[in-house]
């Protein structure tokens, strides 16, 4: 009987150990799960980020390249117009001596270049075959994120995204871009709340162009309310739009900014 009990107890503590075992790992795993996200998160953006950047890079390259084709064309032509070499002159009484003025002919090759900037066709080369368009910069927020273009889940886990049916951002009318208000602070759009009328939104597309817009409205909706979505005719605006408040997310809180440069 006393060995029987012996063995109960023992059991006993081995099935309590192993639940508090069990326990300590399922908490340990909990409590580092959010930090592993946040950095798996961090380096899909930077990721990202490089990738945008890099597209930045080659396309302010090629505008370089063609700036300075087009100075050495007008460099060029500048010399044999005030050429001294007698087909480059005239004389234009006959054989009255040479009087310094130079020879214009009468439909004159007019050096120039003008680098059309577009943004390459998505080739899927971003994580989980996400494709960024730009970088969103908002100083007064210490805001720097890239953008990409689609808001599916797997999309906005990592970044804010332009809803596909409103307009290319920088075009005549209204872009929405969407994205989390995640808890960890200065992540995704969690500061979105503090942004002020007159604050300026800094957007880079990757062809290179870079965009300011002036926040203008600020205002909290019902998630039905579809006044976000608005479409402008005469005006280039970008909506910033997110869930209010942090955690409830009962409502949405949508940011307008007009472009002004």
């Amino acid at each position: 009987m006393k060995n029987n009990r012996k063995l109960s107890n023992e059991k006993k503590i081995i099935l309590f150990t192993a639940a508090a075992l069990i326990a300590a790992v399922l908490g340990t795993w909990l409590l580092l799960e959010p930090q592993r996200e946040r950095d798996y998160v961090a380096a899909q953006q930077e990721a990202m980020m490089d990738e945008i950047t890099s597209y930045i890079y080659e396309a302010e390259q090629a505008a370089t390249d063609a700036a300075d084709i087009t100075d050495l064309l007008y460099i060029e032509d500048e010399e044999e117009t005030t050429s001294t070499d007698s087909e480059y002159f005239y004389e234009p009484y006959g054989d009255n001596e040479y009087n310094g003025t130079a020879y214009e002919p009468e439909n004159p090759v007019i050096a120039s270049f003008d680098p059309v900037f577009s943004d390459p066709i998505p080739d899927n080369s971003f994580p989980n075959a996400i494709v960024g368009i730009g970088i969103l910069t908002i100083d007064s927020i210490n805001l720097r994120l890239p953008i990409a273009d689609d808001i599916e889940y797997a999309t906005l886990r990592i970044a804010p995204g332009r809803v596909p049916q409103t307009v290319q951002i920088g075009d005549i009318g209204n872009a929405v871009i969407a994205g989390h208000r995640n808890y960890a602070f200065g992540s995704m759009f969690n500061r979105l709340g503090e942004i002020e009328i007159g604050d300026i939104m800094q957007y880079q597309a990757r062809s290179g162009e870079l965009m300011e817009f002036e926040v203008f409205e600020i205002a909290v909706i019902e998630p039905e309310n579809q006044i976000a979505f608005l479409q402008p005719t005469t005006e280039s605006i970008i909506t910033l739009y997110t869930c209010t408040p942090i955690r409830a997310a009962t409502h949405r809180l949508i940011i307008r900014a007009e472009r002004v440069s």
